[in-house]
């Protein structure tokens, strides 16, 4: 009998959320995971890359890109539906040593990662910084932006271009990052999608609650627009 209840439960217990985020959400997705009342399995990465694993059929619910065009061609792919802004990413330049980073903080002889241009739409933000800057600095490519992040923290590069949202999260230093004004790159617009597999309603439940006032104050306070 023991046995046997406890496979009911198990029947009857709720399945994770299967969530693909972009990396630069990380630390904001933790937190508003640990405050919903259902669970949440997420997985990080850059999101050309999330985008390539749900055309490949990796199994997710919920697609939380750091951009808009990769969730609309899943949908005009018809593989999504509810296409949502969650947040507006803000970039910001990071150094690990104690001068002021900044425009003029760039140039040749600088070692500066960057999420590859290809896949990140951070590291396609930083490439616009960049040109607007007329620099070239010694470019070193990362996978996603928590990767840019570690290289500078790491002294593997002088410093990075990474999410506003992964420099606040570390408690960062203020004189140690530097913020490029709005009009230097394209707006971040991280959209969100439920992605078709046969748990639509559990991740619609979700994507409200993403976009509703709590979720959204968390957001706000973990550095995004």
């Amino acid at each position: 009998m023991a046995a046997l209840a406890l496979l009911f439960a198990t029947v009857g217990a709720a399945q994770p959320l299967r969530v693909a985020v972009a990396a630069n959400f990380q630390a904001a997705f933790a937190r508003i995971a640990s405050d919903y009342d259902a669970p949440l399995r997420p997985t990080y990465g850059s999101s050309g890359l999330l985008y390539a694993q749900i055309v490949q059929g990796r199994p997710f619910d919920v697609f939380l890109s750091a951009d808009r065009e990769r969730p609309q061609k899943l949908v005009a792919e018809g593989r999504a539906f509810g296409l949502v802004t969650y947040a507006t990413g803000r970039l910001a330049l990071v150094v690990n040593g104690d001068e002021v980073p900044g425009m003029a903080w760039l140039g040749d002889h600088r070692r500066v990662a960057i999420a590859d241009p290809k896949t990140a739409p951070y590291g396609r933000a930083a490439l616009q910084v960049l040109a607007k800057a007329n620099a070239e600095p010694q470019r070193i490519t990362a996978l996603n932006v928590a990767q840019a992040f570690h290289f500078a923290a790491s002294g593997a590069a002088d410093g990075a271009f990474a999410s506003l949202a992964q420099v606040l999260a570390q408690d960062t230093p203020r004189h140690r990052y530097w913020i490029p004004a709005e009009n230097l790159h394209e707006p971040i617009e991280q959209t969100a999608v439920v992605v078709y597999g046969g748990n639509e309603a559990a991740a619609q439940r979700f994507l409200a609650y993403l976009t509703g006032d709590a979720a959204q104050a968390q957001i706000r306070a973990a550095g995004y627009l």
